[in-house]
């Protein structure tokens, strides 16, 4: 077991949270740190946690670069025709795989724009509200 130093007021609250909630001061200290402490690409498959921990070496504007990047006017319209051929039961197989391939990219960014802020909040950045993100769109 490892010992954390904490400041006195943050030791008090959780105390008190711990007798407010009836659990045991580790335990509401465990789930507190669980809660905040966002999760690390270890646990990815291998190609996506390669390019998150990439992400890691990055500095703080090549960062806010990702987390505002958004897929392009012309690919985001081909991905809007395919999901309607899609709806109406006429895509065909080719169609098919670019329609998956789209959903993996688009799966992709939204990864690394997510963890990009998640590095960016733990550098001290403040994060964008999301009415401030729609009106980024």
């Amino acid at each position: 077991m490892t010992t954390v130093q904490i400041p006195e007021p943050l030791y008090r609250r959780l105390a008190r949270l711990a007798e407010l909630t009836q659990h045991p001061l580790e335990e509401v200290v465990t789930r507190a740190l669980e809660s905040s402490v966002p999760p690390l690409p270890d646990s990815l498959p291998e190609p996506m946690r390669a390019d998150l921990l990439a992400l890691e070496r990055l500095g703080d504007d090549e960062l806010l670069t990702i987390a505002r990047s958004v897929v392009n006017a012309e690919r985001h319209e081909q991905h809007t025709q395919l999901l309607e051929k899609n709806r109406a039961g006429s895509l065909a197989e080719s169609e098919r795989a670019q329609l998956t391939q789209f959903r993996i990219e688009a799966d992709q960014l939204m990864l690394r724009k997510a963890y990009a802020y998640i590095l960016l909040k733990w550098r001290g950045h403040r994060l964008p509200t999301l009415a401030e993100l729609d009106a980024q769109a």
